[in-house]
């Protein structure tokens, strides 16, 4: 009970930190559940449909797999072309309580531009739909399904086949993926003290420690009915050395020399099965991520001066134990939803169809 109580404590400093170093602002997006389920099921099933693809060849699935945190475990993605795109792709859970979106564009807070930046980014494709749009809603009406499911999903438009609506319903979909329970939820929010093993516990003080600092960035405030964003993590950009591309992060998209090599602080629920790691896939386990830190950025980071200035001062470097490296390592497999990578609300709609089979081998 006193270590319970004192963790208690600690997490309760780590948000106020937080809250005096400035608060992102949530996005303007409805909150997860709060959308019609006939638009959700819309969104699942064009989730999985490989036909939303210019040349019929991939899905959003092939990226973002159920069992993978909808992650894809990859380095780095390929588009429908086969060309690689540059940056890991995130896992998606819990995505509609974040109030920024992707690695290096602060611009992107709604689920719905994010989407349609994927459908008709051309440079590299993604989906590759720019300029094949007639196309692709051409042979999604051919299915009697989505004839009921459009309606269903959209009953006050006249025409619902239209991209905005195609998007609207994917967002609702994402915004539906919820993955809090977690053996770290189930301990500190719901008092189950046998929901964390010895190690867990152990790894959680580690976690928050001073000497550490993990808690400076990644910060887990209260579930959504009790708080507003973030969720374990604070989203802001931060350089830590990591990468070893020339992706200058958060300066591509500002032109503000003080962002160079800055990225998003990914979010930590279902962390455990979406590897690789950082933007750009360049650490392949939980062990050389925590090796990595350990070594103040430099062990698996690249070596510019640049990116070296630019790392922030907390990626100072710390000492742990064989013991400690395992207790951290099982502190985050206890941010595991086990649930949410099973749930068939989120799976698969498709699994008796042709097209899955395809989604599933190239998303291997």
């Amino acid at each position: 009970m006193r270590l319970a109580f004192l963790l208690g404590i600690a997490l309760f400093i780590v948000a106020l930190v937080t809250v005096v170093r400035g608060f992102v602002p949530a996005a303007e997006t409805l909150a997860p559940g709060k959308s019609p389920q006939a638009m959700i099921e819309l969104g699942r099933r064009l989730f999985y449909d490989q036909r939303l693809s210019a040349n019929g060849q991939i899905a959003c699935a092939t990226c973002h797999r159920q069992e993978l945190g909808f992650s894809d475990g990859r380095v780095v993605p390929t588009g429908a072309t086969g060309v690689p795109l540059r940056r890991n792709t995130p896992g998606l859970f819990n995505s509609g309580e974040l109030s920024v979106l992707t690695w290096a564009n602060a611009d992107i807070r709604r689920l719905e531009q994010q989407i349609a930046r994927a459908l008709f980014t051309a440079d590299p494709p993604e989906m590759g739909v720019a300029g094949y749009e007639t196309m692709a809603i051409d042979r999604l009406r051919t299915d009697p399904a989505y004839l009921h499911q459009f309606a269903a999903a959209f009953p006050a438009d006249a025409d619902p086949w239209t991209w905005q609506r195609i998007t609207d319903a994917l967002a609702a979909f994402v915004r539906s993926l919820a993955a809090r329970n977690t053996p770290y939820d189930r301990y500190v929010y719901h008092g189950e003290d046998t929901a964390l093993s010895d190690s867990a516990k152990r790894g959680l003080a580690l976690f928050f420690s001073p000497g550490l600092a993990c808690g400076h960035c990644h910060v887990d405030i209260a579930p959504p009915e009790r708080a507003t964003p973030p969720r374990w993590s604070d989203l802001t950009y931060v350089a830590t050395g990591a990468g070893r591309s020339p992706d200058r992060g958060l300066a591509e998209q500002t032109g503000n020399l003080a962002d160079a090599y800055r990225f998003r602080v990914p979010p930590l629920r279902n962390v455990a099965v979406t590897a690789p790691y950082m933007h750009d896939g360049s650490l392949p386990t939980l062990d050389a991520v925590l090796r990595f830190y350990e070594s103040g950025g430099r062990q698996g980071g690249g070596a510019e001066p640049e990116r070296i200035a630019a790392r922030h001062p907390l990626i100072a470097g710390f000492v742990l134990s064989d013991d400690e490296r395992h207790d951290l390592i099982a502190f985050l497999e206890a941010l595991t939803d086990e649930e949410s990578l099973r749930n068939p609300a989120f799976a698969d709609p498709f699994p008796f169809d042709a097209r899955t089979p395809a989604v599933r081998a190239r998303s291997r």
